[in-house]
């Protein structure tokens, strides 16, 4: 057989897929330029601030504090361990 032929066989028996060229990607987007950054308005700057301050005062320790200062007052519970919490 000479080369033509071959060509031919083995265009016939893949259904011409080997023929085919593989696409092209698509050209990727180009990259958004970044703006420098503005100038804040220094009035803004210190009402953010303030607003997170007070926030932060709100909260204060007492929502992470749970006993007083004289600790526990009630004995552990040191009873057996039942199946299943039952």
């Amino acid at each position: 057989m000479c080369g033509s032929s071959l060509k031919k066989i083995v265009k016939v028996a893949t259904l011409g897929l080997v023929d085919m060229e593989t696409p092209k990607p698509p050209s990727a987007p180009d990259a958004p330029t970044q703006s420098t950054p503005t100038a804040v308005d220094p009035g803004v700057t210190q009402a953010r601030e303030d607003e997170r301050r007070r926030r932060a005062a709100a909260a204060g320790a007492g929502s992470t504090i749970l006993t007083g200062a004289g600790g526990l007052n009630t004995t552990a519970q040191t009873g057996q361990k039942t199946l299943l919490g039952a």
